[in-house]
C-alpha cells in the first residue's frame, strides 16, 4: 500500500478559537522500515534552540484539568511539548475513533511561538477503541506552525489512511481534513474537525472533533478515550 496524497497547507495567525493541527485520517499506509528512527529524529531536532522547560505529566488514565486559560498575546499560557494521545472521532462513528501518538515541541523564535508536532497513527481492530494500538506506518511531523491566542491550525490536504488504523470499518480511507482547536491546558488540547471522506463516498464530515490528552508513558494508553473538549470518552464495551 502506498500513500496516495498528501498536500500540508499551514495557516497561521488564526484567531477565536484557531486551528490545530492534527491530521486524523492523514496517514497514507506506507509503512516506512523505521517509524520509531524517524519519531525520535523528529523529537531531537525539535528539540534543539528550545527555550521551554520540560513539560509536566499527569497519569495516563483521566483527562488533565487545572490552569486559568490561554492569554491574548505573548507567550502561550500552556506548553503542550511531550506526548499525547490523540483521537479523531468523525460523524460517520463518533464511538470509534482513529488514535494517535502525538509528539510536541512548543518553541520561541524571533518573538512567535511554534509548535512541531509529529503524529503517529496507531492501528486498531474494525469496531474496536483499544486493541491493538501499535504504531503503523511513518508518522507525520509538522513544524513551524504559529501558536495564536493559544490556537494553531493545518490544512491536511488530501490524503489516505490505511484500513488497519480505521476501525469503523477497516477499509483504506481518502479524505482531505482541516483540524481546529485550542490549548485547553498543559496537559489537553482538542478542538473540531472539518473536511470531506471522498473514498468511500461519505462526503461532508463537518461536526467532527478531536482532543488529546497527555502521557506519562506513551507505551501506556488510558482505555477511555477522550474525543471532545467538554472531556467525553469512549471505549470498548
Amino acid at each position: 500500500m502506498t500513500r496516495v496524497q498528501v498536500e500540508h497547507h499551514v495557516v497561521r495567525g488564526v484567531g477565536g478559537l484557531g486551528m490545530l493541527a492534527v491530521c486524523g485520517l492523514l496517514f497514507g499506509p506506507g509503512c516506512g522500515p523505521d517509524p520509531q528512527g524517524k519519531f525520535d529524529e523528529f523529537t531531537e531536532q525539535t528539540k534543539e534552540g528550545s527555550s521551554t522547560g520540560d513539560p509536566g505529566t499527569t497519569t495516563a488514565t483521566s483527562r488533565p484539568t487545572g490552569g486559568t486559560g490561554a492569554t491574548t498575546g505573548g507567550p502561550p499560557a500552556f506548553d503542550i511539548s511531550g506526548d499525547f494521545l490523540l483521537a479523531v472521532s468523525t460523524t460517520v462513528d463518533r464511538s470509534k475513533p482513529l488514535q494517535f501518538i502525538a509528539t510536541n515541541m512548543v518553541t520561541e523564535m524571533d518573538g512567535k511561538m511554534l509548535l512541531a508536532s509529529c503524529l503517529q497513527p496507531l492501528t486498531l481492530m474494525a469496531g474496536k477503541v483499544t486493541v491493538p494500538r501499535v504504531p503503523i506506518g511513518d508518522p507525520l511531523c509538522f513544524e513551524g506552525l504559529e501558536i495564536v491566542d493559544g490556537a494553531f491550525t493545518i490544512d491536511a490536504g488530501i490524503v489516505m489512511v490505511t484500513g488497519e488504523a480505521n476501525p469503523i470499518t477497516g477499509a483504506n480511507i481518502v479524505a482531505s481534513l482541516i483540524m481546529a482547536g485550542t490549548i485547553k491546558t498543559d496537559d489537553f488540547y482538542c478542538g473540531t474537525v472539518t473536511g470531506e471522506v471522498k473514498e468511500p463516498p461519505v462526503g461532508d464530515i463537518t461536526g467532527s472533533s478531536f482532543a488529546a490528552v497527555r502521557l506519562a508513558d506513551k507505551k501506556v494508553l488510558p482505555t477511555d478515550v477522550t474525543i471532545t473538549c467538554d472531556g467525553k470518552t469512549v471505549t470498548d464495551m
